[in-house]
């Protein structure tokens, strides 16, 4: 991957001890150019409360953060003000801050909702004419010269009673959204924010990986991201990672990896429940560890295999 020019490199925020993203376009980004998945850790700015949807900001394995400034395709900062209690005069701008997106991103869904509306209102006439007649929806599979005389002649033009009914319903359907998008129950995402400032931040020295477990599990993380794959945390499956074909939104991983020392010791028994849970959650366990050279990653499957 080639080197970013300034205004393409993305600024990540350390704080804590942890890599952030606070931006929403940065997270696009990174997801779709960049195969980097991270964590939404933030509640939603009109659902605090719940914990089923995340939203910004993102946080970032350290292993994520290490290949963009690697790459040059992002610098590390911190940023005082993150460890300040904000003033009356921040609290103000960030309420104004979030009506304002809300309202924008509510307009938006209109815009959207409408326009999908409009190129269907026909269908949506043509069903509520079948349901009205009692007909059953396998009548859509019919020939065509049998719907054209169930619906009127397709190369007719309309009469004016079905403008007038396609009109009236158009309406009906628009009032609809509008009204839903008036109720403020609707996701809100944050495009930035303003508390944030340019000239507040300070430049960030990073030091991972230092340790040896640390560089065998970046560069597993390293390897596996060069090969097109998306690579995600893997706890939850008693992994180190979890390896995706394409965008975990859309696939489910393929694989779960351990990292390993090789000249550390592993149980018969370590080994068995490693295959097995992989079979279990079907996907491939496979473990990661640095060849006799100490810098090429091996990859060695383990696979549970039933005997009859």
């Amino acid at each position: 991957m080639g080197g970013s020019t300034v205004s393409d490199i993305i600024n990540l925020t350390v704080h804590a001890g942890q890599v952030f993203v606070w931006n929403a376009e940065d997270w696009s980004t990174l997801r779709r150019q960049h195969r980097i998945v991270g964590q939404l850790v933030g509640s939603l700015a009109r659902f605090p409360r719940q914990s089923k949807f995340a939203g910004l900001p993102l946080t970032l394995l350290p292993e994520e953060a290490t290949l963009l400034v690697e790459r040059g395709l992002a610098c590390l900062q911190s940023v005082p003000a993150l460890s300040r209690a904000p003033s009356d005069a921040v609290r103000k701008d960030l309420e104004r801050h979030r009506k304002l997106m809300h309202k924008e991103q509510v307009e938006l869904c209109v815009d959207e909702r409408k326009r999908q509306v409009t190129e269907m209102i026909d269908r949506i006439m043509e069903g509520r004419r079948r349901k009205q007649a009692g007909q059953s929806s396998k009548k859509r599979r019919k020939s065509g010269a049998e719907d054209a005389e169930q619906s009127g002649s397709r190369g007719q033009p309309p009469t004016e009673q079905e403008r007038a009914e396609r009109s009236a319903m158009l309406e009906a359907e628009l009032a609809k959204v509008q009204a839903v998008s008036e109720d403020s129950t609707m996701v809100q995402v944050f495009t930035a924010c303003p508390w944030l400032r340019e000239d507040d931040a300070r430049p960030v020295e990073w030091s991972f990986p230092e340790t040896p477990a640390e560089k065998l599990r970046y560069a597993t993380f390293k390897a596996l991201w060069e090969q097109g794959y998306y690579v995600s945390p893997g706890q939850k499956f008693g992994s180190d990672y979890l390896v995706y074909p394409g965008d975990p939104m859309k696939y489910h991983a393929h694989f779960m990896v351990l990292c390993q020392d090789r000249s550390s010791p592993l149980l018969p028994t370590e080994i068995s429940v490693f295959g097995r849970l992989g079979t279990d959650v079907r996907k491939t366990a496979v473990m990661a560890y640095f060849a006799e050279d100490g810098e090429t990653v091996r990859f060695q499957s383990v696979q549970w295999a039933r005997l009859a």
